[in-house]
C-alpha cells in the first residue's frame, strides 16, 4: 500500500505558506514597487492582470518555503538505500544548498533587477517613451531572475561534488582560473543589460564563489593514498647438483649411435657349415 503521509505533509505546508503569502500580498506588491524607478508606472492591461500577478507572487513564496520540506521527504525516502557516508553528506549539504538558493534569488531580485530595471527605464525615457509596465509581466520576470540566480549560486556544491567523486582535481580547477573568469564574464554579458555596472555586479559574486570553493576544497579534497613500495629481496637460487659425467650421454651422441647400422649375428649352425 502506498504511504501518502509525506505527500499530505508537503501539501499541508504548501497551503500554510500559501495562506501567509496571500495575507501579505499587499506588502509584496509594495516591495516590488520599491524596486522600480520613479518614472515607471504599473498598470493592468486586462481584468485578470492583477490577479495573475498576485497569484504568481503568492505561489512563488509558498514554493520557496515548501522546497526544504520536499527535499527532506525525498531524502527520507531514499535514506535506506544510502551508505552512512552518503547520508552525512546529504544532510550536510542540504541546508547549504537552500541558503545558497535563497541568497542567489535575493541577489538577483534586489540587486540585479534593481539596476537592470533602471537601465531599461532610462533607455525608454531617452527615446521619449512612457514607462507603463504590466504588473503580471513584471512579477514573472522577477520570478525568472530569482530562480536563475538561485540555481547559479549552486556552483560551489557542484564543484565540491565533482572533486569529492574524483571526477576533477582541485589543481585542475585552479589552473583553469582564466577560462572560468572568461566564462563568467560572457555569462554576465548575456544575462545582464548592456552596461558595465550590471555585468560587474553579476561577475564579482560568481567569481568570489568560485575562489571560495577552491579555498574550501584545499582542506577537504580527498588525498590519494600512496601505495607503499615493496622491496623484493631475491632468494638464494638453488645450487645445481653436479651430474656425473657418465650419467647419460648427450643427445647428439645418442642420435649418432642410433644412426649406426646394427650388426647382425649369424646363427651358430651357419658358422659350423
Amino acid at each position: 500500500m502506498i504511504n501518502l503521509n509525506p505527500l499530505k505533509k508537503i501539501v499541508f505546508v504548501f497551503l500554510i505558506f500559501l495562506a501567509i503569502g496571500a495575507y501579505f500580498s499587499v506588502q509584496a506588491v509594495e516591495v516590488i514597487r520599491g524596486i522600480l524607478p520613479e518614472n515607471v508606472s504599473i498598470v493592468a492591461f486586462s481584468p485578470v492582470d492583477v490577479f495573475v500577478a498576485i497569484a504568481t507572487v503568492v505561489v512563488a513564496f509558498a514554493l520557496m518555503f515548501t522546497l526544504p520540506v520536499v527535499l527532506f521527504e525525498a531524502i527520507k525516502f531514499i535514506k535506506p538505500a544510502l551508505y552512512e557516508k552518503e547520508k552525512k553528506a546529504l544532510f550536510k549539504f542540504l541546508p547549504i544548498s537552500i541558503f545558497l538558493f535563497l541568497a542567489g534569488a535575493g541577489f538577483g531580485v534586489y540587486i540585479m533587477a534593481f539596476f537592470g530595471l533602471r537601465f531599461f527605464a532610462a533607455m525608454a525615457a531617452e527615446y521619449g517613451i512612457q514607462n507603463l509596465w504590466s504588473l503580471s509581466s513584471l512579477t514573472e520576470s522577477l520570478a525568472i531572475i530569482g530562480i536563475a540566480f538561485g540555481l547559479t549560486f549552486q556552483m560551489p556544491l557542484v564543484l565540491t561534488f565533482l572533486v569529492k567523486q574524483r571526477l576533477v582535481k582541485r589543481e585542475e580547477l585552479a589552473s583553469a582560473r582564466p577560462l572560468v573568469l572568461l566564462g563568467i564574464l560572457i555569462l554576465a554579458a548575456f544575462l545582464t543589460p548592456p552596461d558595465l555596472m550590471s555585468q560587474i555586479l553579476m561577475a564579482l559574486p560568481l567569481y568570489a564563489l568560485f575562489e571560495g570553493t577552491l579555498f574550501y576544497l584545499h582542506f577537504v579534497q580527498p588525498k590519494e593514498k600512496k601505495k607503499p613500495m615493496k622491496i623484493v629481496i631475491p632468494k638464494n637460487p638453488p645450487k645445481e647438483e653436479s651430474k656425473p659425467e657418465e650419467a647419460g650421454k648427450p643427445e647428439e651422441t645418442q642420435a649418432k649411435e642410433d644412426d649406426k647400422p646394427k650388426e647382425t649375428t649369424k646363427p651358430k649352425e651357419a658358422e659350423e657349415k
